[in-house]
């Protein structure tokens, strides 16, 4: 089995008008997703001072993920104000908080080395290590979320075996865009596009994955666990066609529940 890392960012979600919250970030949902398909990951992230950096160590130690710390920050973990509007996630709000500390020494740069697939996103500023980074034969996972036209994104997509995006439609925009991102290096690339399934482009072909209508609870995780699911699929040497299925189930799961993981 492919031993695959997730980094490396960690909040919680904050419902306040429904008394609800749960932890997440990215490389959580990631890696809680993964591991719960049967995938063999480790958490990468930073420790906050207060009961959600606590209780996130506990959660990830009874699925028997490990976790790599990379530093312990007297600041809380970090929080987004959520509202739910008709199923769908709204972000009022922001604190990056202890996140806004993430930094990787040559320590944690030579642990990402023995692993097989690399799952990352924004919160690493993975584009200042990627170059020296990235090892033979190693598999290269991001998520580059809404951000489509970054400059940072140049720097990373060489490097890069598969780039998620989130979008909304199936248009001439995001064929022309995702074209343009695999002659920037990426080798396939992926985008989410909610309703409208998801659409892949490995520069010759491209892959479609309709979406299967149910009853939305919340869309929140919907991309972090089709990705999980596309991953997991990577990992037992599953084609692009065989993953996107995969991350569709898996995503359909999900935004049925509230929270964004099993």
């Amino acid at each position: 089995m492919k031993k695959t890392i997730a980094m490396s960012d960690n909040c919680i979600d904050v419902y306040y008008k429904l008394d609800r919250y749960y932890l997440t970030g990215n490389s959580i949902d990631f890696a809680f997703n993964y591991k719960d398909l049967g995938g063999d990951v480790t958490e990468m992230t930073i420790l906050g001072n207060d009961v959600f950096a606590k209780a996130l160590e506990e959660r990830l130690k009874e699925r028997d993920i490990p976790l790599r710390v990379l530093k312990r920050v007297d600041r809380p973990t970090g929080m987004a104000t959520m509202d739910l509007v008709d199923g769908d996630k709204k972000h009022l709000h922001f604190d990056g908080n202890a996140m806004e500390e993430i930094d990787l020494t040559e320590s944690d740069l030579e642990f990402v080395k023995q692993f097989d697939i690399v799952y990352s996103e924004r919160w690493t500023k993975v584009w200042r290590y990627i170059k020296g980074l990235k090892q033979p034969g190693q598999i290269w996972i991001y998520d580059f979320s809404k951000r489509m036209e970054e400059e940072k994104n140049d720097i990373i997509l060489p490097y890069l075996d598969y780039a998620f995006f989130s979008y909304e439609k199936n248009d001439e925009y995001i064929r022309e865009f995702m074209i343009k991102t695999t002659k920037k290096g990426a080798k396939v690339v992926v985008a989410m596009l909610g309703e409208e399934g998801s659409l892949a482009y490995d520069g010759k072909e491209w892959y479609k994955q309709e979406a299967e209508h149910v009853t939305v609870i919340n869309t929140v995780g919907a991309g972090d666990s089709f990705i999980a699911a596309f991953a997991y699929g990577v990992s037992l040497g599953e084609d692009i066609s065989q993953c996107m299925l995969r991350g569709k189930n898996r995503a359909t799961e999900i935004v049925q529940q509230f929270n964004p993981y099993k």
